[in-house]
């Protein structure tokens, strides 16, 4: 199968405006922008008069800054006169993995076109905010491609995939143990973006397509999400196809030999601490995924491309866009799914481009010989998850006051949390643990699951100051998820609440089936 060719053409790209040039567009796309780089040029951008607002997310732990763009027209003074425009906001970030280099580059320019380029009309029907270089100390921590980043065509100097302190960032989003992570979150909370996009580059396939996507795959689908993943995506995609651009859902081959692809293609996890399935619980969530086979200048024009056909069909339907929000808003589900499986697969056909063995490196992402030439194959297509446990989502749920630090966790998240102003005795349900099974260590941690069940509510005392979290709110169905003790991917899972977990105990989440008729204060 010949590949598209239009993305090569857009390699070559237009001169651009002034002093505005990404480091790619000054060297022939021989490398990527330092964090100085990325600085200047959004200086650049405003000393031209673009209109844009640079701030700063925070501070790396190695002491960089965290920048962040606003593009409006006209430029709004924060987030509710974003909200009042009645245009879709939408959040995208780069380089949470610094190694993965051209979601930046591809970030810059489109900021570029969209306040003193070709693209400046977008803004008239939506807002955009920008993080070009999320992971600033990974980015600094420059080394040769083929020990930062191998398997990737170009650049030949990255960075790294961890940021300053050894986390990987898109691990983060539950334990939330890294200052890039805290930050973005709080800007999250007070923008409350309709949209939120990830922009990354592919690990492993040889596959026939320019850019791989996925939505949030946690299978508690909300209307925002589901409309991203049956509607929004196969639109973009669509378009794409009609500009020469081939694109897919994301995924890799179950083996990549030319003989065994058949047996299928199969996506990642569906756990939260993955920060666009953690998105889709609330939002619009989109992930892109650059093939990593293709040359920088390639990955960079087919990142653009994604970024700029999903601004376009997104602000071609605002009044969609605000409907599906506000119905995953306004949803109650009186249950969330706390452990999921692979869905059935459906098959489709998928391209694969016939590759050799080479020799080089070992297992699923071992690198082979290419051999230019492309195969469609139809195959078995798991891109979905299903549930495979459902708790009851409560009225509330408690804590004692000893687990403040899990309220910093979930105020952080934007989940509403209060503080009882005096006693109150009432119904209050426990869950029994029958076993504590302590895993493998992983992103600094020791993985947890517990095995119990929620036994009957019974008379039992709070006293002032216990915690309690309503969940008739705007991320009840996320509460849920991280509070509840079975929960694959929670706060238990994270080792918050290991000083209480032993066999037969009581775990420290209790629930309640109506509100305390007592005085309550929001905690800040």
């Amino acid at each position: 199968m010949r590949r598209l060719t239009l993305l090569a053409a857009l390699a070559i790209v237009l001169p651009p405006l002034g002093a505005q040039r990404t480091a790619p567009e000054r060297t022939d796309a021989a490398r990527t922008s330092t964090h100085a780089e990325v600085l200047a040029f959004l200086d650049s951008l405003v000393a031209r008069g673009a209109g844009i607002r640079v701030g700063t997310l925070g501070t790396s732990p190695q002491g960089r800054s965290i920048p962040y763009v606003v593009a409006a027209r006209p430029m709004v003074s924060g987030p509710a006169e974003a909200k009042r425009s009645g245009k879709p906001v939408v959040y995208i970030q780069a380089n949470i993995h610094a190694g993965e280099v051209e979601g930046k580059e591809a970030l810059l320019q489109v900021l570029r076109e969209l306040t003193v380029g070709d693209l400046r009309s977008l803004l008239d029907s939506v807002i955009v905010l920008a993080v070009p270089i999320y992971n600033a100390d990974g980015n600094e921590a420059f080394g040769p491609a083929t020990r930062n980043r191998p398997g990737q065509n170009g650049p030949d100097v990255v960075g790294l995939r961890p940021n300053g302190q050894g986390f990987d960032l898109n691990r983060d989003y539950i334990k939330q143990d890294a200052p890039e992570t805290r930050a973005s979150l709080a800007f999250i909370t007070a923008w409350d973006p309709d949209a939120w996009m990830d922009l990354h580059t592919t690990n492993g396939s040889y596959h026939g397509y320019a850019l791989t996507w996925s939505p949030g795959l946690n299978p508690n689908r909300t209307p925002a999400n589901a409309w991203v993943q049956d509607t929004v995506l196969e639109q973009v995609r669509a378009r794409l196809r009609r500009e020469g651009v081939a694109t897919y859902p994301y995924g890799n081959f179950m083996d990549q030999t030319p003989d065994s692809l058949a047996k299928g293609w199969i996506t990642y996890e569906s756990g939260p601490r993955f920060g666009s399935n953690l998105m889709g619980m609330s939002r619009l969530s989109i992930l892109s995924e650059a093939y990593s086979n293709d040359p920088f200048a390639t990955r960079i024009a087919s990142t653009r491309a994604f970024v700029v056909a999903t601004l376009r069909w997104l602000a071609e339907h605002p009044a969609e866009v605000r409907a599906h929000v506000a119905a995953t808003i306004a949803a109650r589900p009186d249950s969330v799914l706390v452990r999921s499986a692979f869905a059935p697969p459906r098959q489709d056909t998928v391209i694969a481009e016939i590759s050799l063995a080479a020799g080089q490196g070992s297992g699923g992402f071992a690198r082979r010989q290419r051999t230019g030439e492309f195969r469609p194959v139809v195959m078995p297509v798991i891109d979905r998850f299903v549930g495979t446990r459902a708790e009851a989502i409560p009225t509330a749920y408690v804590l004692e006051a000893q687990w403040s630090d899990v309220v910093e966790l979930l105020r952080r998240q934007g989940v509403v949390v209060e503080r009882l102003g005096a006693a109150w005795t009432g119904p209050v349900a426990a869950f029994r643990l029958d076993s504590v099974n302590v895993g493998r260590q992983f992103e600094g941690h020791r993985l947890v699951s517990v095995a119990g069940s929620w036994g009957e509510a019974r008379p039992d005392s709070l006293p002032a100051g216990t915690f309690l979290i309503p969940t008739d709110q705007r991320l009840g169905m996320v509460a849920a998820f991280v509070l509840e003790p079975a929960s694959e991917d929670g706060y238990t899972t994270w080792n918050y609440f290991d000083r209480a977990l032993r066999p037969r105990a009581m775990h420290p989440v209790r629930r309640l089936d109506r509100l305390p008729d007592v005085p309550r204060h929001l905690v800040p």
